[in-house]
């Protein structure tokens, strides 16, 4: 886990390679709570969305998107125009 501007590292796990990041990523979130006292956001990627992991983060304040292999996702997606959404103009960044 990183500060807000991405630089400092905060907390850091060394995991086995197989262990699966939906398995942990509530876990990791609970431990890092514990040991520091900061009014944190965390921010994970889809693999976080599941309803164990909802479930163990009530008390925490998260940011996350939905897996796209959602049927509701992917019925939003179907309703979205090229119009709606709009490459990044940062430099660096993939076009969709």
């Amino acid at each position: 886990m990183c500060s807000g501007d991405g630089d400092i590292p905060l907390y850091l796990r060394v995991a086995d390679g197989n262990e699966s990041d939906r398995g942990i990523f509530a876990q990791l979130m609970k431990e890092f709570r514990e040991n520091w006292e900061l009014d944190a956001l965390f921010v994970a990627d889809a693999a976080m969305y599941g309803e164990e992991n909802l479930q163990q983060l009530n008390q925490l304040r998260w940011l996350s998107r939905v897996p796209g292999t959602l049927s509701e996702a992917k019925k939003l997606m179907l309703q979205l125009s090229d119009d709606a959404l709009k490459d990044s103009e940062i430099e660096g960044t993939t076009p969709r």
